[in-house]
């Protein structure tokens, strides 16, 4: 019996030393989570053995905090009132990740619907979850779609692995969603509005801030060229004489001789106006440039409205930053509280981030549907 019972510990012995070389398909999963994200804890197979064996139905996860050479074990609960919304969630991602292991390795067909998966992730997650959806995207079983209101993140993606023929964008109407290929991915000034400054009026006219931020970046906000293409995004004294000419002449001295453009002699302020009056009867679709031209004409003409009604030359010429909310609050002084006040306010939620559009800051503008824009520009054409 003894020599039976020893024989039978050594081999038990023997199979355990075996399984503890085999590694589960969790395993597997701990590893790439391990390996990819940057989380303040690291994970570990707690009953691998067992499991292996069978004895155990499922795997048990540790968690084990690490800050330089200390580690130390923390239980689930505690661990999940001290991680942040991002770290939570790339702790979910484990769960995806070891179906999407136990379909490949089963070769099971699969569509794949990521809805903002990588939001509230920092820079590091938001990386590595791409870069494991490029991986999957590799794999002949596999198809995704994949869904995003964070533009940065969608340019990543079509950076890395997703052509842009297959990029679309929705946009919402009053008589419903509609897709279109994407627009303004990749460097819309450069690619797009650029190559078309000359001929277009309307993406000459968006272009407008693009070129105020180079001059800004370049020569600073002293420079004579940033004062003239600031009043032309706010309502100054000498805004309604600037022409067509002086622009181009600006644009030629930050990218070499051009044009010049057919209407030169025209009024800037006046061709903003023009083109805003065509976006109001544009189709439905991205409309980056009309969002432009439709937030600059909105802020023109709503400054335009409270400058001539508080007729105070020496305030306005006072205002050195934050022009229309400065207006407003000296506006409400002398108009009281009118019906205008409610329409100037949306002017202030609305327009601002469209009109300082650059290549880091596109989500707002392709967020919002033009229609609102529309109904607004209209709305501010009737103050009085």
């Amino acid at each position: 019996m003894i020599q039976h019972y020893r024989a039978a510990e050594k081999r038990k012995k023997e199979i355990e030393a075996e399984a503890g070389k085999q590694r589960t398909q969790w395993e597997q999963v701990i590893d790439i989570f391990n390996d990819r994200f940057f989380v303040p804890f690291k994970l570990e197979a707690k009953n691998r053995i067992p499991v292996i064996l069978g004895q155990e139905p499922m795997l048990n996860l540790a968690f084990v905090f690490e800050d330089g050479e200390d580690r130390a074990p923390l239980e689930r609960d505690t661990l999940m009132q001290v991680l942040s919304t991002g770290e939570k969630k790339a702790l979910y991602v484990l769960n995806i990740i070891f179906e999407v292991e136990a379909r490949k390795k089963a070769g099971q067909e699969t569509l794949l619907v990521f809805d903002d998966i990588a939001d509230s992730f920092d820079y590091k997650n938001k990386y590595a979850i791409i870069q494991y959806m490029k991986d999957i995207a590799e794999e002949p079983h596999f198809c995704q779609m994949i869904l995003t209101h964070n533009f940065d993140y969608f340019r990543t993606i079509n950076s890395r692995f997703v052509q842009y023929s297959h990029c679309l964008m929705a946009s919402r109407s009053a008589t419903g969603i509609t897709l279109a290929q994407a627009a303004g991915i990749r460097n819309v000034f450069a690619n797009d509005w650029r190559p078309n400054y000359f001929t277009d009026a309307r993406k000459r006219i968006a272009s407008i801030p693009f070129i105020r931020n180079m001059i800004e970046y370049t020569a600073g906000t002293t420079d004579n060229r940033y004062a003239t293409l600031t009043s032309l995004l706010h309502w100054k004294p000498g805004s309604a004489d600037i022409t067509q000419a002086d622009v181009d002449a600006i644009y030629n001295s930050l990218f070499g001789p051009g044009g010049p453009s057919d209407d030169g002699d025209a009024k800037v302020v006046d061709l903003v106006h023009e083109e805003a009056g065509k976006c109001l009867h544009a189709g439905d679709g991205i409309n980056l440039e009309n969002k432009i031209v439709l937030s600059m004409a909105i802020r023109l003409a709503a400054e335009r409205h409270m400058v001539e009604t508080i007729a105070d030359d020496a305030f306005v010429a006072a205002i050195a930053a934050n022009q229309t909310p400065t207006l407003l609050t000296k506006y409400r002084e002398v108009a009281g509280g009118n019906g205008s006040i409610d329409i100037l306010q949306r002017v202030i939620l609305m327009t601002p981030e469209n009109i300082h559009l650059n290549s880091f800051m596109y989500e707002p503008i392709l967020d919002m549907s033009d229609e609102h824009l529309r109904k607004l520009y209209e709305d501010v054409l009737t103050l009085k």
